[in-house]
């Protein structure tokens, strides 16, 4: 039998199972099998020769560059295990064939395998290269067939890393450790990856396991197994799963074993390859580099790297062609395990030949020195004059044939571009709300199916091959599997798209969707096991090399079928050549090439100049890999002049200390370069200018020329007075090519994106056109005439046509303006400055006084484009004024598009319509009769609310099913109703009744927490999904709505007495259900949800200082806000007419409608209900959160309410508070942690514009609710009645009072109908407050003026931390109330205060049990018993656990106990749980309060004196829902508790008595009889009773067999009944052989000396 631990095991819940697995990411099982991770390391090519460390240069020089120094060796990698190869002396190419065995949970959390080669060197290790194994690009985790497990290989990978200069302090080191994108090739690694799940546990312990010594991180130390021989393995310590058993938690060292290595590879299944490319243009170069000759070297793998000697120059013998085995730099994979390089699925001959060669073929892998030549007009850039040559490289490389996978990457590429440029063009359109956006994207859509198609109809044919070929590796075949799946599936996805019929949501929908199914392409087209490496182009200068790019192989490969093409295969490609080392500040480009690539087997090598561009040709050779061309000559040059119309640029980055820049402009073309203007002090420059730039050479044939043309470059910098220009950003353009031959039509200004690094840099706003120079020379092309100096402007014919617009600003005022310069801003004034024009505001005399305009309305005209793509960005600027008229700025920031401002006209306002005639006959209106028990709470009796109803009415009817407080006065029921009512009271049963009736759990109250939870299970219902987590945590208590709050409120006409008139609570009949009102409950901030309540004016945000990336930098340059409004319209004869009367009057069409600027007084309540989240503060993971609500100078701290122990408090504050508007607007709750010692940690806070809700159209100063009510839990709350309300907004919405009449209320010519007469005690009451809220709910649907108002609502509210920004700190549910104080007072606060528990005692007794189960046998009899005793607890009290006495030796499983548990507790009735306080351990301080579900625990356990007792079973109880008991041991049944047995609430019946079922593992294992007894505190305390059987009403002693004892107590007792009863006539008959042994033993003692005293004697 189990001991306790075991039996605690057997009962563990899924509750204590899931916070085992806290720490398990979402999606993984909590149960996951253990799996083997194997990586075999077979060995490695191409690493480099020469150690670079300081000893290692000190040997070269004694031993010589030949010799190979390095001594390689592999570490691996896998969620902190470490396993390592031995290290193999001295070679570049060692062989390991060893494999590295990890034992791990899978899935593992843990998604990326790192492979790193390192150099052993007695100075400390150093790394070769790095490599990441993502192992969801290696496997598919979807269940069934379509899934499998990571697997790689046999293949190779290639390593990237650091340039291998070997010089001291190179600072591109960590290339090699992963970090960055590698430089250079490292070489390659052939390796191969297998999982194999285990069938249970961690598995047997292998006998060298136990031997490996661990072993540490080979960068910070050395490791074992350097001689070679003894393999070294290392696991680091910790967890291997997050969720493991205490038995496999510890972290498991790896294994290094011995592999055989794979078949060789027949040196028949390499291939050669040719990389051909030609240097059309070779410009940017940074003068920095020197004046000496440069070189562009091409290499690819080792092949075509000239700075490293080979230590041997071998060539390949079929074939005849050379190949150069050289040292390599270091490198790693710079883009993870996204770009993973590997090569053939079996071992390959290394690179270095020894066969003789048959003929020789030679590469060409440099460009012939040049001294470059500085560009005409810029002294940064030089450029090597390429005008009449263009040279030809060629690179020669042996590979493995694995170019099918390359070929599948290709078509997958090919179809993911295609798609992508599709939706990019559609979500163009649909962005400019193009009709034909939907239809376009359907068209994108079924050509993306067709193109799927071909490539699954291709995958098939492959899959077809596949089966028969044996060079394929399983991920080969697996991979091809997986997308021929996954394209199906989303062609599957693609026709639903298509097919879908149109929703609200509409094109924005579809292309989200579309979006989705992009990524999922882009996901399939990376193949991880690539065969060739990357190509580097580098830059070199006196034999060092200074910039790089580097291009994937896959993307130059050419394919006979244009699909498997490379995207970049045969075309010209620009690349920009990068610096090495760290990333620098500003233009890293140190050259840009254009260049011609193309990479094809050797056999294909007659297609490489089939695309070269017209008007080239070969000067020497062809296309035949024996001859390729050293150099193409130009047959044709022409003149071309490029114009520059540099027009304007919005969104620049800040790089002054003032917020602002100084921009120019640096545009370069080819050999030519000019530069802008500066413009001083904007963020919006506005050039108009025309850089043109003569005379350029361009070479080949004019319609490629036309189709191709060589693309400009254009920086952007920030002119600084002293020192160096700051970089702003670059974009790269396409010019305009216009021939002599052409009609002249002008180009068209677009904006281009400008980048600095990874940041956005704004837009430019430019045309480029490249015009053809005719014989008769420049003359003949159009003129510039506009030159202003020395500076032509953009012709007009280009500039946009211009019209007249009327900007009108609304100024409203400024917000939490930062000090400047140390000093508080007191004097600020704004400009608004557009297209060259400037608009001053007033100048605020006393921000700190009141920070509002005292002009509130301007108007400036501007000259912008028709065109409204081409409006320039407008520019808001705060300036202080300070003494003796010095201005300093404050903030600015730059609005870039305007078309948010255009005017649209207000639809007119609904004609006022004349009443109609009252009809000659009148109809009732219509009532929708609520269901079932509802029905009586309808109305009677309303004759008054008949009404004829027109055309133009909406028919809105009041609801029937209301909550009784919702009317005014308390409403009665009709007497006929009520008598039947009472009739079915009276027909039940008494007994049933008083049970119902005696339940006092809810105290006959409905409050505000009723309404609380009422509205989380609606929500929960309405959405579909799972709740939001912040309302998660009431969940448990929905089943207080499903079963309807009647049952806690019950009542009896003839029990209780009459409340007096609108007291609240109210008092319910016998089962009658209720529906309560709810509230809102919204996931997010209230802003979110309306706009930011910006429908009345908009909130900018200014910044100052310089901008970067670095995070929380946006934090820092904040200094403040402007509350303001703008509004453009182009400018007619009517306007200007209507001008000067309207702003005489102020009425511009910018403020209409907006309130006046003047100081309004106000009250504000803040209700916090609860916080949910919360960033931990204290050590133990917990906080003790208290509230601070903190308006202008106010502030109210709640720090003596903390909650301590809490990240999910549930506070129920409200604070009431006065403040002005604007002084004191801005509203922040901070939730601080209570320190006991020291101050307070702020755990996060939240702000909130109080200025922009109390003014909104939206009206959110008060929700409104769902239902009227005069008082109670759903009182009306706000200063207006509903009627009121509903006249105040048409009042200032311009539509007339609104026309109350009997049944309905006419709004703007519409007519609302509803109930509007009520009976109160026999009296009627007309109320036109129902209707009215319903027509206040449906203000939206007003013409013209209709917008959602704001409901009764709790917002859910983001924490931050300014000290961990962008980071969320957890969530604070709450709202807030506004009121006005020149309308009435609002009345008393809503309490919302959280509810008390009630102390109630359980009183059990346990009287027998029965059938349990027999656990001991007698040693002597073997019979069956078990000393049985009964234990139980209420879940969360385990302090309080009870037991029985023991009933020793059962021997039928009977018991009998008569024995008492008396359980006190506090509970929450509403809530249905239990609030245990108790303090988590010894040294707390405070006491946690816990929220537990009421569940009673009784289990049956054996006794043992000797070992742990045995669990026998366990019964569940919950004492809100527990099956009656049996009547009879004999029927009840372990099937009680599914076979829809009536189930029971101890807290209604407070009484119950029966029999149970014991279980354990679901077998019945026992029953019990128990009886409940539940009370109040206060009735415990009058009538108490004893535990156990004490006093006071003692238990009687239970009847129990004389065979009930224990054996260590009553020895006797036990020899009697276990002994003497079973072998009681063995026993006499001993006794009678004892005796009469005795007797024969005496007599044979005593007779020989009796015999012969008798003869002696003679007597």
């Amino acid at each position: 039998m189990s001991s306790v631990t075991s039996a605690s095991r057997q009962r563990e819940t899924p509750s204590s199972r899931d916070q085992r697995n806290l720490l398990i990411p979402e999606g993984f099982p909590a149960e996951r099998p253990w799996a083997r991770f194997c990586v075999k390391v077979y060995r490695a090519e191409g690493l480099p020769r020469n150690n670079s460390s300081i000893m290692a240069n000190v040997t070269k020089a004694f031993i010589g560059d030949n010799t190979a120094l390095v001594d390689p060796y592999v570490v691996v990698s896998f969620f902190k295990q470490v396993g390592r190869t031995a290290t193999q002396k001295s070679t570049a190419d060692p062989v390991w064939n060893e494999q590295i065995v990890f034992t791990e949970m899978f899935p593992p959390l843990c998604q990326r395998l790192k492979i790193q080669v390192w150099d052993e060197a007695s100075m400390g290790d150093v790394a070769i290269g790095t490599h990441y194994f993502d192992l969801r690009r290696i496997s598919n985790e979807q269940d069934g067939d379509r899934g499998f497990l990571p697997t790689f290989g046999p293949a190779w990978i290639n390593l990237y890393g650091s340039a291998r200069n070997y010089t001291l302090g190179d600072d591109t080191a960590e290339l090699n450790e992963g970090i960055g994108e590698g430089v250079s090739y490292r070489g390659r690694v052939y390796m191969e990856l297998a999982v194999e799940i285990l069938s249970g546990g961690i598995g047997t312990e292998s006998k060298l396991l136990r031997t490996v010594k661990p072993t540490k991180d080979p960068k910070a130390g050395k490791t074992g197994g350097k001689d070679g021989k003894t393999p070294a393995g290392g696991g680091a310590g910790g967890a291997v799963g997050g969720a493991a058993d205490d038995d496999k938690g510890k972290g498991v060292a790896a294994e290094v074993l011995p592999v055989e290595s794979p078949p060789a590879m027949d040196s028949d299944h390499n291939e050669t390859f040719l990389l051909f490319g030609v240097l059309f243009e070779a410009t940017m170069i940074d003068r920095k580099i020197g004046d000496k000759p440069i070189v562009f070297e091409f290499s690819i793998g080792n092949y075509g790297n000239i700075l490293e000697q080979p230590s041997i120059t071998p060539s390949t013998p079929a074939t005849g062609r050379k190949k150069k085995i050289l040292d390599f730099p270091d490198g790693s994979d710079t883009f993870g395990a996204s770009t993973l390089s590997s090569s053939p699925t079996s071992q390959t001959s290394p690179l270095l030949q020894k066969e003789p060669p048959e003929t020789v073929l030679t590469s060409k892998s440099t460009t012939p020195p040049e001294k470059p030549v500085i560009v005409e007009g810029n002294r940064f850039y030089t450029h090597l004059p390429l005008e009449k040559q263009k040279p030809c490289i060629n690179v020669l490389s042996d590979w493995e044939d694995r170019t099918y996978r390359l070929y599948n990457s290709n078509m997958l590429e090919n179809i993911t571009l295609l798609f992508e440029e599709g939706v990019a063009s559609v979500e163009e359109l649909h962005r400019k709300s193009d009709p034909e956006a939907e239809e376009a994207l359907k068209t994108v859509l079924r050509e993306f199916c067709m193109d799927a198609r071909g490539f699954i109809t291709a995958a098939e044919a492959k899959l077809k091959v596949a089966l028969k070929s044996s060079y394929l590796t399983q991920l080969d075949k697996k991979r091809l599997t997986m997308c021929k799946q996954e394209l199906e599936s989303m062609i599957g996805d693609a026709h639903a798209l298509v097919e879908r019929k149109r929703k609200a949501g509409g094109v924005k929908e579809m292309l989200q969707d579309a979006m989705k199914l992009t990524n999922k392409l882009r996901f399939l087209v990376e193949e991880p096991q690539h065969t060739v490496p990357d190509v580097f182009v580098w830059l070199l200068s006196n034999n060092k090399r200074i910039a790089y790019a580097r291009v994937r192989t896959r993307d130059l490969l050419y394919s006979s079928s244009r699909e498997a093409r490379g995207i970049h295969c045969g075309k010209i490609v620009t690349l920009f050549l990068r610096p090495l080392g760290k990333r620098v500040s500003g233009f890293q480009v140190q050259a840009k090439l254009e260049v011609y690539l193309w990479y094809g087997s050797c056999s294909d090598s007659c297609f490489m100049l089939d695309d070269l561009p017209a008007g080239f040709s070969p000067a020497t050779g062809g296309a035949d890999v024996s001859n390729p061309p050293n150099h193409l000559l130009s047959r044709e040059q022409h003149q071309f002049q490029l114009r520059c119309h540099m027009y304007q640029a919005r969104g620049l980055i800040a790089a002054d200390n003032t917020g602002l820049s100084d921009p120019f402009a640096r545009v370069t073309y080819r050999s030519h370069s000019q530069t802008t203007n500066v413009i001083s002090q904007t963020l919006s420059p506005t050039w108009n200018q025309c850089l043109r730039m003569n005379l350029l050479l361009v070479s080949g044939e004019l319609r490629h020329i036309q189709k191709e043309p060589p693309r400009v470059v254009i920086e952007v910098y920030d002119e600084d007075a002293l020192g160096k220009a700051e970089y702003l950003g670059s974009t790269v353009s396409v010019p305009e090519v216009r021939l002599s031959g052409e009609p002249y039509t002008p180009p068209t200004l677009r904006y281009s994106p400008l980048h600095c690094g990874c940041q956005s840099g704004g837009d430019l706003l430019a045309a480029f056109e490249l015009l053809q120079i005719p014989y008769s020379g420049e003359q003949s092309l159009p003129p510039l005439s506009e030159m202003d100096g020395s500076v032509y402007r953009v012709p007009a014919n280009i500039r946009p046509v211009l019209s007249t617009y009327r900007l009108e600003v609304l100024f409203w005022g400024l917000r939490e303006l930062k000090k400047v310069q140390l000093l508080s801003v007191d004097r600020p004034q704004v400009f608004i400055e557009c297209a060259g024009k400037t608009l001053r505001s007033s100048v605020i005399q006393k921000y700190k006084s009141n920070p509002n305009f005292s002009t509130q309305v301007d108007a400036i005209e501007l000259e912008l484009p028709e065109n409204e793509n081409l409006h320039p960005p407008l520019s808001i600027t705060v300036v202080d004024w300070r003494a003796f008229g010095r201005s300093t700025l404050v903030g600015n920031h730059i609005i870039n598009n305007l078309k948010a401002f255009k005017y649209v006209p207000p639809p007119a306002l609904p004609a006022p319509t004349p009443p109609p005639p009252p009809p000659k006959d009148t109809y009732p209106i219509p009532e929708r009769q609520p269901p079932g028990p509802e029905g009586t709470l309808q109305h009677q009796g309303e004759s008054g609310s008949t009404v004829a109803l027109t055309t133009q009415d909406f028919l809105i009817t009041v609801e029937n099913d209301a909550p009784p407080p919702a009317l005014p006065p308390t409403r009665k029921e009709p007497k006929k109703k009520t008598e039947t009512q009472t009739r079915t009271t009276r027909g039940r049963s008494t007994k049933r009744r008083r049970r119902t009736i005696a339940d006092e759990s809810a105290a006959c109250v409905i409050d505000w927490w009723s309404k609380y939870y009422a509205s989380v299970e609606k929500e929960a219902k309405q959405d579909s999904s799972p709740f939001h987590q912040v309302f998660e945590k009431a969940s448990p208590y929905h089943s207080l709505l499903s079963e309807g709050i009647h049952s806690l409120v019950s009542s009896s006409d003839g029990d209780k007495k009459k409340k007096p008139k609108g007291k609240a609570p109210v008092e319910m009949t016998v089962g009658l259900p209720v529906r309560l009102a709810t509230l809102k409950l919204y996931n997010k901030e209230l802003e979110a949800e309306f706009g930011h309540f910006n429908d009345w004016v908009n909130t900018y945000d200014l910044f100052r200082g310089k901008a970067n990336e670095d995070e929380g930098v946006t934090e820092e340059r904040f200094v403040g806000k402007f509350k303001g409004r703008f509004c453009l319209y182009k400018l007619t004869e009517e306007d200007e007419e209507d001008w000067d009367e309207a702003a005489g009057a102020g009425q511009l069409k910018v403020n209409r409608g907006i309130p006046l600027n003047i100081p309004v007084q106000v009250i504000i309540r803040v209700y916090i209900v609860s916080a949910s989240n919360l960033h931990p503060a204290d050590p133990d993971g917990k906080a003790d959160p208290y509230i601070v609500v903190r308006l202008g100078k106010n502030e109210i701290k709640d720090r003596d309410n903390y909650i301590p122990k809490q990240l999910n408090p549930v506070f129920g504050r409200s604070f009431e508070m006065q403040g002005t508007f604007p002084q004191e607007s801005l509203l922040s709750v901070l939730i601080y942690d209570y320190d006991m010692v020291g101050g307070d940690d702020l755990i996060g806070e939240t702000r909130i514009d109080l200025e922009n809700r109390f003014f909104s159209q939206h009206r959110p100063t008060c929700g409104l609710p769902t239902e009227y009510s005069v008082d109670g839990y759903n009182a009306w709350r706000d200063c207006l009645k509903p009627s009121e309300l509903l006249t105040k907004m048409c009042r200032e919405n311009g539509l007339g009072d609104p026309e109350f009449r009997p049944g309905r209320i006419t709004v703007a010519g519409k007519v609302f109908a509803g109930k509007t007469v009520f009976i109160n005690e026999d009296e009627m009451i007309e109320s036109y407050e129902h209707l009215s809220l319903k027509i206040l709910h449906r203000w939206a649907e007003m013409p013209a003026v209709g917008c959602k108002l704001v409901p009764e609502h709790i917002e859910t509210r983001t924490l931050f931390n300014k000290t961990r920004p962008g980071m969320d700190q957890g969530q604070v549910q709450m709202w807030v109330d506004m009121f006005p104080t020149d309308l009435p007072h609002p009345g008393p606060s809503v309490d919302i205060s959280p509810r008390k528990p009630k102390g109630y005692e359980l009183r059990i007794i346990i009287w027998n049990t029965e059938d349990v189960i027999l656990e001991d046998s007698s040693f002597l009899t073997g019979q069956q018993s078990s000393d049985i005793y009964v234990k139980g607890w209420l879940k969360g009290l385990e302090d309080d656990r009870q037991e029985t006495d023991v009933h020793y030796n059962s021997l039928t499983g009977e018991g009998n106990f008569n024995w008492r548990f008396v359980f006190p507790f506090h509970y929450l009735p509403a809530e249905k749980v239990l609030v245990v306080k108790k303090r988590e351990s010894i040294f707390s301080l405070d006491k946690t309060e816990q929220k537990l579900p009421s569940i009673l625990i009784l289990q049956v356990w054996d006794f043992e004196t000797l070992s742990s007792d045995d669990f026998l079973g366990t019964v569940e109880l919950d004492l809100h829902g527990f099956p009656r008991g049996a009547k009879t041991a004999k029927s009840c049944k372990a099937e009680m508790w599914s076979d829809g047995t009536e189930r029971i609430s101890i807290f209604q019946q407070k009484r119950a008595r029966g029999w149970w079922p014991f279980d354990k593992g679901g077998e019945l294992t026992g029953k019990v009889e128990a009886e409940f007894h539940l009370v109040t505190a206060e009735e415990a305390e009058k009538n108490p009773v004893g535990k156990a059987r004490k006093e006071p009403e003692p238990l009687p002693k239970p009847n129990r067999p004389d065979t009930s004892f224990s054996w260590f107590v009553n020895p006797f007792k036990c020899f009697f009944h276990l002994i003497w009863r079973n072998y009681k006539k063995y026993i006499i008959i001993a006794l009678v052989l004892l005796i009469l042994a005795l007797f024969l033993a005496l007599l044979f003692y005593t007779l020989p000396g009796a015999l012969s005293q008798k003869i002696v004697n003679g007597k």
